[in-house]
């Protein structure tokens, strides 16, 4: 059978009627696989009732700076395959790399599916002047996990950890994609892990020598943490692979939507002498919520609801959260952060918490992390290919 791909963009109420279908695809696709777990729809395509803005509908600020292209693959009228693809004009200014992205990808295990999906994002990229496509990389940047999951498919979901098949990270190698980059993820269970001993003593004696001093959210207003997050977070991340700077807008909508989740008791900041050094927090693991039994579609306000009204009750969490001035560090303020916020937690009922999106070349990290009883449980992978001639 021929495969027919479907393209169209954001901008139209006929493009709203498509992207409706491309977000349905993956509710038929993933009906009998308990692993996954599927964002609210209101968040890809937005809820006015709500007062929430779609990741993908051209209001959001992120096509303010950026432009997308959404194809969908049909066989036999029968939808068998997504992608987007898109360029964003923050990672061209900050990186200078002529890449452009693809993401939100889901395809059956057909290698022809896949080419002819993949084919239309490299050929809309190379027209708009790209070099190279990566990915797969969804929406929104810098929140959604970048990559492809290949390690970990039996570890429990976490929020905003997407799932895939094992087959996807094959199927594009075959394709001439090569990898990138890997993002790890890791556990740490509570009350039993070594992070006392590993950390406990260097940590005091860090705080005493640097005149660290700790607030947690709600002991300054939200004015005053949006602006010392937004002076933290470019400074501290700027120079990761793949992070895009956020514009003071992006990041204010980013806490405000945050708020409705987060455990402010988890949110510290950290200030050295006096100024404001870094932050580490975290927000319920919602995902525990949001799963579904059998998979079935349920109404989308009666899950908004449990996810408001569930993150008190979640047996864990995702540091989600997390910068450090360049200026900060070489004195340990990292490791101060992780041990600052176990003798928080191990006041909670939480069992378990999620340390991700560590680069694999971060190895510092990863060596304090399993130090501190991290297991990886999680692995995904980036991909790239050349697509000019």
């Amino acid at each position: 059978m021929s495969i027919r791909i479907e393209s169209f963009s954001n901008q139209s109420k006929e493009d709203l009627q498509r992207l409706k279908k491309f977000v349905d695809l993956h509710w038929d696709y993933y009906r009998t696989d308990p692993r996954y777990v599927p964002l609210l729809d209101y968040e890809y395509l937005g809820s006015k009732l709500l007062g929430i803005t779609g990741f993908f509908e051209a209001d959001n600020l992120f096509f303010r700076r950026a432009a997308a292209q959404f194809f969908i693959a049909y066989r036999d009228n029968k939808p068998v395959g997504r992608c987007v693809a898109f360029i964003n004009r923050a990672h061209e200014k900050h990186w200078q790399d002529g890449a452009g992205f693809f993401g939100h990808f889901e395809c059956i295990e057909d290698p022809e599916v896949a080419a002819a999906l993949l084919g239309k994002a490299e050929s809309w990229l190379r027209f708009h002047g790209k070099r190279t496509i990566r990915g797969p990389l969804n929406l929104p940047v810098n929140e959604a996990t970048p990559g492809f999951l290949v390690e970990g498919f039996e570890s429990r979901p976490i929020v905003y950890y997407h799932f895939n098949p094992p087959f996807y990270a094959s199927m594009l190698s075959g394709l001439g994609y090569q990898p990138k980059m890997d993002y790890l993820s890791y556990e740490v269970s509570f009350p039993d892990n070594p992070i006392e001993k590993a950390l406990g003593r260097i940590s005091r004696q860090i705080i005493e020598r640097s005149k660290i001093t700790f607030e947690t959210w709600g002991d300054r207003k939200i004015d005053v943490r949006k602006q010392e997050m937004f002076s933290i977070y470019n400074d501290a991340w700027g120079t990761n692979f793949g992070f895009v700077p956020f514009t003071r807008r992006q990041l204010d909508k980013i806490i405000d939507d945050m708020k409705l989740i987060m455990n402010k008791k988890l949110f510290l900041f950290a200030y050295v002498d006096g100024k404001v050094a870094a932050f580490f927090g975290a927000v319920p693991n919602i995902f525990e919520s949001l799963a579904l039994k059998e998979n079935k579609r349920t109404s989308e306000l009666l899950r908004a609801a449990k996810v408001l009204t569930g993150g008190s009750r979640t047996k864990g969490f995702r540091i989600g959260y997390l910068g450090v001035k360049k200026a900060y560090r070489n004195i340990g303020l990292d490791a101060v952060l992780i041990w600052k916020q176990n003798q928080l937690v191990l006041k909670t009922h939480y069992q378990y918490c999620d340390m991700g999106w560590v680069l694999s070349e971060n190895k510092p990290m990863i060596k304090m992390i399993e130090r501190c009883g991290g297991r990886l449980s999680k692995r995904y992978r980036i991909f790239e290919k050349p697509i000019q001639p």
